[in-house]
């Protein structure tokens, strides 16, 4: 336990939080750890506010969460990441899905190519069939 009877996290400054991320797409999903990262960003051009936040569980899983907002209209989404040794199950509340860590890799690496050349098709299509396999 830390000063004041709170626990810390790794870095024994980091206080270990238990919050529930919010979603509006599936079940909210609680968890307990501590923030790793906090991102705030305004895009002028749209008026969307979005805030993202990245939780590290003391068994090493991930909860983000990312919030975006234009006027009153608001969407909430999170997920949690589960890193085994060969593959990650990632779940958004209602669906969970592994991925064969170098499927992972693979599909990341299609999804930056795709941004830079702007072909999503692609990317798209090879997330249906991983989604496909998986069911």
């Amino acid at each position: 336990m830390g000063k004041h009877g709170t626990d810390t996290g790794q870095f024994g400054t980091d206080p270990i939080m238990k919050v529930r991320l919010r979603n509006d797409f599936g079940d909210d999903l609680p968890i307990t750890g501590h923030l790793i990262g906090e991102e705030m960003f305004f895009d002028e051009s749209t008026g969307m506010l979005t805030i993202e936040k990245l939780y590290q569980t003391e068994d090493e899983h991930l909860g983000y969460s990312i919030n975006s907002a234009i006027g009153h209209s608001r969407e909430r989404r999170a997920y949690e990441l589960q890193m085994n040794d060969h593959s990650c199950i990632a779940s958004n509340g209602s669906l969970r899905l592994q991925l064969d860590t170098d499927d992972l890799f693979e599909l990341l690496a299609l999804a930056l190519a795709s941004e830079r050349k702007e072909e999503s098709s692609q990317v798209t299509e090879q997330l249906r069939r991983q989604l496909a396999a998986n069911e």
